[in-house]
């Protein structure tokens, strides 16, 4: 049985904190306590938070994916390109 995922907004909501200080404490910021961090980090595998890879992608404007542009996917060569 596959547990909801849990948001950066339920976290706050736990610990009445502003979804800001939850980011920071997730991300290891120097300006939150190392009690908040541990807290936070504690609720967040509890809670089984999954950090969203879209909205991280468009806050850094990096994807960390390649695209490739070939003639004829269906030759063994450019497979075989792509695959390795």
């Amino acid at each position: 049985m596959n547990k909801k995922s849990a948001t950066i907004y339920d976290i706050s909501k736990k610990f009445n904190v502003s979804v800001a200080t939850v980011s920071r404490a997730l991300n290891d910021h120097p300006r939150i306590s190392e009690a908040t961090k541990d807290l936070v980090r504690k609720t967040a595998k509890e809670m089984n938070y999954k950090q969203n890879n879209l909205a991280k992608a468009l806050k850094s404007g990096e994807t960390k994916n390649v695209g490739i542009i070939v003639p004829y996917i269906n030759t063994n060569f450019f497979s075989s390109v792509i695959r390795a």
